[in-house]
């Protein structure tokens, strides 16, 4: 019998097994059937309901309707009964009404006494025996209820290993039931935390079949993300391959398919439409309701989402509210689900994401796999007042130096500055993240393919002129497959080639349902380097510069924000920081720079973490390489001159030992006007040996590849000089 969530009687799910097993008269022995009358008191009741009969009377019985619990007959007043009285009368009439009350009752006596501190190991070891003595059989009659649920749940944790593999035996053949209990969920958690690795796949196996079903329900997702989480991938996989389709429950997938692409190659070209058709039919109900915390539903989701088309990604971000996107941020496939989604969402759409953030902006960009959320959005926002007001607005109150120093939440400004630079962004975070360009070709693609269905439907109207009612129920019966036909499009046109001719038919009845001009995926309309540049002028840029002024030594010292500091003294890519704060702004920026280097020199200031003098910037090993990458790959013409003249020049003498020498050899290398070139190769060669500038800094970098074969030759040389002088002696 199935209950609704939240339904008055839920915690009694016992009752309802109870009257199963009962045929249904389970309730009329426990109530008491009423006793019939004198036979003319019948005929009268039989007169008063006419010649009308029930449903149970023309079956020939004489069954009660399931859901009418009889009353008694004399209402109970209990304002006239003490407190002990009524809730003794209390009592009986639920004992009445409720199979197994008078056990649970029993039971929880003993399981207050058990679970006490002071209770001795013995005392507690003869009640968990007494508790577990009366519970077998009725586990999960027992689990439905919200005492005799704890009741049993202490069981497991009290009890001996052969005690917890007894209610593990009730509870398994009923796990999906309980899964789904308001009540009985947190047994199965239990036994799921206290089940060994190696025996996980058979509590699995125990819900095959139902995982799209738990995966809907608000309480058995819960259970379905405790049991996918410390799975094998092997049985993940196995789990994620219900929601392709039927025949994945009942046939496992073989072991070398492990994404849908993959199972969509190894269909035939007629099926793959079903099978997608089939994931999106299971994934509808569960975006609606918004139960998409679950790990399970980001990797269904995002492969889905891999193999669709654009009309695809934006139906799917259409049926997730904004808030329920930020549930799903934590995880790799989550979020690369939720960047699919915003690329081709409409602004609205975005706008509601940004609004939801509101308040989370700080805790999003520290996530690991979060903060990429918020590095799409810059790619696909054109309002960037929007962007401002609601994320880096948050981000300032935070405290820029605190952001930079973070080692996911500066990704977000080297993105701004240096867009998905492979430096900064490890490949699995790049996969995460679309590529504004391919986003906006495929979205043109889909428009253009859309337009060309629309004037072929015109040509056709014109040449026929008019259309059958068969051909309008044809089309009305295809009208809401243009996302399955965009999928099977990808897929087919990618890896199969000719198949795709077998369904260029159903492929042009599709896209002549759409309207001629084509739907407005939301891609973003303004260039890239435009929407950094409006983002640095609205106040981002003069923060950077202020929080990279005052804070140059620290940042430099750090393997963090060392690069922050460098995209923004380079002016980042294309230079669109430094055309958006301007040449004085950067100068001041490279003066404060040289002013910390030299300050260092002198400096005694303490490190607070190990209590030891700090080291001068121009010999630690992290800001010595950050200052050599600016000498070389900076191109603005007046950092070189600026920090020459403010922080090398003077004090020359200390630079070239130790890991100044390597910032020098790339001054000397660096790209600047004829006066700087020549004042820093007169000072270098007055302490370098033979005055030879360019021989000396070219110890300092490696070897270009042309010069390899020469060193290998002359070390082939070398060692046979040796042996030829041993012979001589």
């Amino acid at each position: 019998r199935r209950r609704r969530f939240g339904d008055k009687g839920q915690y009694d799910d016992e009752y309802a097994a109870n009257e199963g097993e009962n045929g249904g008269k389970g309730s009329g022995k426990k109530l008491g059937k009423r006793k019939k009358t004198a036979g003319g008191a019948d005929r009268a009741d039989a007169k008063f309901s006419g010649a009308k009969k029930t449903k149970a009377g023309a079956n020939g019985g004489d069954k009660k309707n399931k859901h009418d619990v009889e009353k008694p007959r004399e209402k109970v007043d209990f304002s006239q009964l003490n407190r002990k009285e009524a809730k003794a009368k209390s009592d009986e009439l639920k004992a009445l009404r409720k199979p197994n009350f008078a056990l649970v009752q029993e039971l929880a006596v003993m399981w207050e006494r058990m679970r006490g501190k002071k209770v001795s190991k013995n005392d507690r070891r003869e009640l968990c025996d007494a508790i577990y003595a009366k519970c077998v059989g009725k586990v999960p009659e027992l689990a439905n209820n919200h005492k005799g649920s704890r009741v049993v749940q202490a069981v497991m944790k009290y009890g001996t290993p052969e005690q917890c593999d007894g209610i593990m035996s009730e509870v398994k053949p009923q796990m999906s039931l309980l899964s789904k209990s308001l009540y009985g969920n947190f047994l199965v958690r239990k036994l799921i935390d206290g089940t060994n690795k190696n025996d996980l796949p058979a509590l699995i196996e125990c819900v095959k079949g139902q995982i799209s079903r738990l995966a809907r329900h608000p309480i058995g997702s819960q259970i379905l993300e405790a049991l996918y989480h410390p799975a094998a991938a092997k049985e993940k996989r196995g789990m994620v391959f219900e929601f392709y389709g039927p025949e994945y429950v009942h046939f496992r997938a073989s072991d070398d398919v492990k994404t849908l692409r993959e199972a969509l190659l190894l269909k035939p070209v007629a099926q793959r439409q079903g099978m997608l058709q089939h994931i999106n039919m299971s994934m509808i109900p569960v975006l609606e309701k918004g139960l998409v915390s679950s790990s399970i539903i980001h990797r269904v989701l995002a492969e889905y989402l891999d193999v669709g088309g654009p009309s695809s990604k934006a139906e799917a971000a259409g049926s997730i509210a904004a808030a329920g996107l930020l549930r799903m941020m934590h995880t790799k496939d989550g979020a690369t689900a939720v960047n699919l989604m915003l690329s081709y969402a409409g602004a609205k759409q975005r706008k509601g994401v940004i609004k939801a953030l509101k308040g989370q902006v700080w805790r999003v960009a520290q996530d690991d796999f979060a903060h990429c959320v918020i590095t799409t959005l810059f790619d696909c926002v054109d309002d960037t007042q929007l962007l401002s007001k609601g994320i880096i607005s948050e981000l300032k109150q935070e405290g820029l130096e605190e952001v930079i120093m973070h080692k996911n939440a500066r990704r977000i400004i080297l993105h701004l500055l240096n867009p998905r630079c492979t430096r900064y962004f490890p490949p699995h975070l790049l996969e995460c993240v679309p590529d504004p360009a391919k986003v906006k070709q495929d979205a043109e693609d889909a428009v253009e393919a859309l337009k060309r269905g629309g004037r072929a439907e015109k040509e056709a109207k014109k040449a026929s002129g008019k259309v059958s009612d068969s051909d309008d129920e044809d089309n009305d019966a295809d009208e809401g497959d243009d996302d399955d036909d965009d999928d099977m499009g990808v897929v087919d046109d990618e890896f199969n080639g000719d198949a795709n001719d077998d369904d260029d038919d159903d492929d042009d009845d599709d896209l002549e349902e759409a309207p001629a001009d084509g739907p407005d995926f939301g891609v973003a309309k303004k260039p890239a380097n435009i929407r950094r540049s409006e983002l640095f002028k609205q106040g981002l840029g003069k923060s950077l510069i202020a929080t990279c002024s005052v804070n140059a030594a620290s940042m430099l010292r750090s393997n963090l924000a060392s690069d922050v500091i460098f995209e923004v003294a380079a002016g980042g890519n294309d230079a669109v920081f430094a055309e958006a704060v301007g040449d004085e702004t950067m100068v001041e920026l490279y003066e404060a720079i040289a002013e910390a280097v030299l300050k260092s020199m002198s400096s005694e200031k303490v490190d607070e973490e190990s209590g030891e003098p700090l080291e001068p910037l121009h010999t630690n090993f992290f800001s010595s390489r950050t200052l050599r990458r600016m000498a070389l790959e900076i191109k603005h013409p007046s950092f070189v001159p600026t920090f020459w003249n403010g922080a090398v020049k003077d004090n020359l003498k200390t630079w070239v030992d130790g890991h100044g020498a390597k910032v020098v050899a790339a001054f000397v290398r660096a790209d600047t006007d004829a006066k700087t070139r020549k004042s820093i190769n007169g000072a270098v060669g007055k302490l370098v040996d033979g005055n030879d500038v360019e021989a000396w800094s070219e110890k300092f970098f490696r070897a270009a590849p042309e010069s390899k074969a020469p060193a290998k030759a002359k070390t082939s040389t070398k060692a046979k000089t040796p042996a030829k002088s041993k012979t001589k002696k």
